[in-house]
């Protein structure tokens, strides 16, 4: 009986440390900052911080919970003009995370979106094809998984979580940088 207990136990411990093996970090920040923004003269690194009002309006835009109030965003600048945007956003999926740097362009659409660190499994990832569906778009209603952004058979948390996680970057640059929300 104790050697089937210390069998399970082992085999419980054996699968649990399985399951982290497929955890995986692509990319550094500064790496990554460095592949979206090769021709930068400078990079700025800029601390925003939400007040209550804004934290309620960009829930309401983005139509997603807004979990943090402080971001830290990345500016891109040359010839004394502001090229573009980025900002790393680390989410929970089932129970583990996902890191992901979202490229902003100076009128407010996505261009370009990287997974950084990916802790689920990794069957679960979303494919580069299907993050760049989300590249341009200017209406939060196009970035809904369902509605302009198909849903990842076997992944749908993952498609749900990137999604909202689109578009409650992209609302909080809205809000702090004063893009219209219209648009």
């Amino acid at each position: 009986m104790t050697m089937r207990i210390l069998f399970l136990i082992t085999l419980v411990f054996f699968l649990h440390g399985a399951g982290d093996v497929s955890a995986k970090v692509f990319l550094t920040k500064g790496k990554a900052l460095g592949l979206v923004f090769p021709e930068a003269e400078e990079i700025e690194k800029r601390h925003v911080f939400l007040t209550e009002l804004q934290a309620e309006n960009v829930g309401k835009m983005a139509r997603a919970e807004v979990d943090s109030r402080l971001y830290t965003f990345y500016i891109a600048k040359s010839g004394g003009k502001e090229t573009g945007y980025a900002v790393i956003d680390t989410h929970t999926l089932r129970t583990l995370t996902e890191t992901v740097l979202f490229v902003i362009n100076p009128d407010g659409t996505l261009r370009h979106a990287e997974t950084l660190a990916f802790f689920e499994p990794t069957d679960y990832m979303p494919s580069g094809k299907w993050i760049n569906l989300f590249l341009e778009k200017t209406r939060m209603d196009r970035m809904k998984v369902g509605k302009g952004v198909p849903n990842i058979t076997g992944a749908t948390i993952s498609a749900v979580s990137f999604s909202q996680a689109t578009r409650r970057i992209l609302a909080v640059y809205r809000v702090m940088f004063g893009i219209p929300t219209d648009s």
